[in-house]
């Protein structure tokens, strides 16, 4: 889930760079953010697979946070998938609803829409409280408040923000670092989508981009580096995530190339 912590402006986290403003709507989060070339997939002018999965991971984790308050929410699933139709959009608004709230696990979803209002995506999440009574978050208004405006810009390419390298084919390495911490210090979901995406596009050269992944969270990544390892036939992948200072899967995926 997103980081919501205050923290000093040279450790924020690649989130906050990303433009994501936030505000309830009814029984709905809505979400608005800008789409810059910094956010596109190389060669194309498409929005990244794994920009818009990080904006999801925040939008659909803030659910979470009225029942299972004060208690850390961190995300299991999340898979998110974008049209054909992203290409060129400049501007991106969402609309995120809960689906389910259970005692241990909350199920939300959300839709993706274009400036002239086309839908180009959709996603979902679920979401649980984690017991360590160490961590835990603001009541949902505080979080609300820090999201209504955002003077977030992402002045480099995403993964050279975060630090994410293609080291082989197949093959990318995140170093988990304040760029890409949540608010208990491990990965954020969302980012760690980007090495997944990586690996994805560098196991298929001739792919565009990436415009469907899921992912499934096994263990947070605290010390690192995340290492994805893709394996990609006609356009599925199979990624595997690695949290390198245990030689433990962290997450799973797969991803789909358009």
């Amino acid at each position: 889930m997103v980081a919501i912590e205050e923290e000093p402006a040279e450790e924020l986290s690649a989130v906050h760079d990303l433009g994501l403003t936030i505000e309830a709507v009814g029984d709905e989060l809505h979400g608005l953010a800008p789409v810059v070339p910094t956010m596109w997939t190389p060669g194309t002018e498409s929005l990244r697979i794994s920009v818009a999965a990080t904006w999801a991971d925040a939008l659909l984790g803030l659910h979470a946070l009225r029942p299972f308050s004060p208690r850390l929410t961190v995300t299991l699933e999340l898979d998110v998938h974008l049209f054909d139709e992203i290409a060129g959009v400049e501007t991106v608004s969402a609309r995120s609803r809960l689906v389910k709230a259970g005692q241990s696990v909350v199920v939300t979803s959300v839709d993706f829409f274009a400036e002239d209002g086309r839908l180009v995506g959709f996603g979902s999440g679920s979401f649980m409280a984690i017991p360590d009574p160490r961590f835990s978050v603001p009541p949902l208004d505080w979080v609300l408040a820090r999201f209504a405006e955002t003077s977030g810009a992402l002045s480099v390419p995403l993964a050279e923000r975060i630090g994410c390298e293609r080291t082989e084919p197949g093959v990318a390495v995140l170093p988990c670092t304040p760029a890409v911490h949540n608010a208990s210090k491990a990965i954020n979901g969302g980012l760690l989508a980007l090495a997944v995406e990586e690996a994805a596009l560098s196991a298929e050269p001739d792919a565009r981009r990436i415009e469907s992944v899921h992912l499934r969270f096994l263990r947070a990544i605290r010390v690192g580096p995340a290492l994805a390892r893709a394996d990609v036939h006609h356009g599925m992948g199979r990624v595997d995530v690695l949290d390198l200072s245990t030689d433990t899967v962290a997450a799973i995926a797969t991803t789909r190339s358009g």
